[in-house]
């Protein structure tokens, strides 16, 4: 039987994932970077992936931890921390381990967990092991930053859809043209987890082509859900926001809160 948390570590494709320059995964970055303050007492990033926020977290003078459990997103991160100067190298921790089940030598006063990292977890003891882990590891005056995407009102069996193009893009370096394309073939709503599925059809300068598809399980929320989650498991919301641009929560496209342990 498949290990559950290890669906959802794009054991075939994580090679290509850092070719996606969607906007989404630019417009976070500067709103963890306005929260340098706590940074200083260090940064936890759980499914750090690739590396993609931890290095620019790094590169602005903040010591981070970064911990992922697939093996291949990692060899990517260690791919471009050779690339970086060795001031940035050093300030980047990279620990392989579950986001379920970790014990850290310190604690943060930044903890986050970007995209859609934490609703990876699907499983309710998971979910709250998880919470567990991240409230023993922040400093007493330490947040924890959590966003999940928010699901449309009546989110149901109409979620299903079929094959369809996310981007694409030509890699101006090797000459690889990448088109990504998703698509979702089941949704538990009881459990409230949806099942969506991406492959990169690459074309490479000789012609060749390769297909490489990874399969996902996602757990969704509604803001009250998730608020009740998060106050039952000892954290207090001190803000709340529906985009990264720190926009009104009410309509928003995200559930992102921002959270301290509760006194």
């Amino acid at each position: 039987m498949e290990n559950n948390k290890e669906i959802n570590t794009l054991r075939n494709s994580a090679y290509l994932y850092d070719y996606d320059n969607r906007d989404i995964l630019l417009a976070d970055i500067p709103f963890y970077l306005s929260y340098g303050d706590y940074a200083k007492d260090g940064v936890l990033e759980l499914g750090c992936g690739t590396g993609r926020v931890s290095l620019v977290l790094a590169e602005n003078g903040f010591s981070v931890t970064g911990l992922d459990l697939s093996e291949n997103m990692l060899a990517a991160f260690y791919d471009k921390l050779r690339e970086k100067p060795d001031i940035v190298s050093e300030r980047i921790n990279i620990i392989q381990g579950d986001m379920t089940d970790f014990s850290l030598e310190k604690k943060f006063g930044l903890i986050i967990s970007p995209f859609r990292a934490f609703q990876a977890l699907t499983d309710d003891k998971d979910i709250e092991k998880s919470l567990a882990c991240i409230k023993n590891h922040l400093v007493e005056n330490g947040i924890f930053i959590i966003n999940t995407f928010r699901p449309y009102d009546n989110i149901g069996e109409d979620w299903v859809y079929p094959e369809r193009v996310q981007w694409e893009r030509t890699d101006e370096k090797t000459g690889m043209h990448i088109v990504k394309k998703h698509w979702g073939d089941k949704i538990h709503i009881k459990n409230q987890i949806i099942y969506p599925h991406f492959t990169f059809e690459v074309t490479y300068p000789d012609g060749r082509v390769e297909r490489v598809t990874d399969d996902f399980k996602l757990k969704y929320y509604r803001y009250e859900q998730l608020k009740s989650l998060l106050e039952f498991n000892g954290f207090d919301i001190i803000e709340e926001y529906g985009w990264y641009d720190k926009s009104s929560i009410v309509g928003g496209r995200k559930l992102i809160f921002i959270c301290k342990k509760a006194e």
